[in-house]
């Protein structure tokens, strides 16, 4: 499986273009097309960040759930919008949930990271792992940001006994690197700032200590 950014294929608003009113919807379906191909032809599943179009209302942050038949079998749309994203989309109503391999695996995207029961929602769902796409990557220089979200993923992981694979851009200067972290705590990091990519196993039974705060 591979796991994708926010809008990775898609370009992020206001960023890459300050309004979507000429945005090439059919360029993107065909890319996205593009992807099931390549999805089938490597029998790789595939976690894409993009939008979409949503009949009678703004367009949605999404992230698409591919299969490696070339299928895309769930849909996520992105549920807290920050600031300026409220101009340009709507948020999304449900959670997304999918079995992959035979392991619920849940999705989220960016902002939603600052709302933990979205996460408790998927924690009682059963999901085991969490997608979790990011664009972060607006600061021109390093803030506190950096070591807030890093350490939200450490809390959110460990408090819900739930895997967390996140993906971010590397632009500079984005505050979070990609990061795999486990519910014991323990992390991979890529290196910040650089395209590249970093691999894990899931599941992994060598966890270290874990606690189950929903136990008194």
């Amino acid at each position: 499986m591979i796991h994708f950014p926010e809008c990775a294929i898609s370009g992020y608003a206001p960023k890459h273009f300050g309004s979507l009113k000429s945005y090439n919807w059919n360029e993107l379906a065909g890319y996205t097309q593009e992807i099931l191909r390549l999805a089938s032809a490597k029998q790789i599943w595939i976690i894409l960040g993009s939008m979409r179009k949503i009949e009678g209302s703004l367009p949605r942050i999404c992230v698409f759930v591919i299969s490696d038949k070339g299928k895309i079998v769930g849909i996520y749309d992105k549920r807290r919008l920050y600031k300026g994203e409220k101009e340009l989309f709507s948020p999304g109503r449900k959670p997304c949930i999918v079995e992959i391999n035979g392991f619920k695996c849940g999705i989220l995207v960016c902002y939603d990271n600052c709302f933990p029961e979205l996460y408790s929602e998927y924690r009682e769902a059963g999901v085991g792992l969490i997608f979790h796409s990011f664009h972060n990557a607006a600061n021109q220089y390093r803030t506190s940001i950096s070591d807030l979200m890093h350490a939200n993923l450490l809390v959110r992981a460990a408090d819900n006994q739930i895997w967390i694979s996140a993906s971010n851009s590397s632009c500079r200067y984005s505050p979070l690197s990609a990061s795999i972290v486990r519910p014991d705590g323990s992390f991979k990091r890529a290196r910040r700032n650089v395209s590249g990519l970093i691999v894990g196993k899931y599941p992994s039974h060598d966890l270290g200590w874990t606690y189950d705060n929903r136990v008194p």
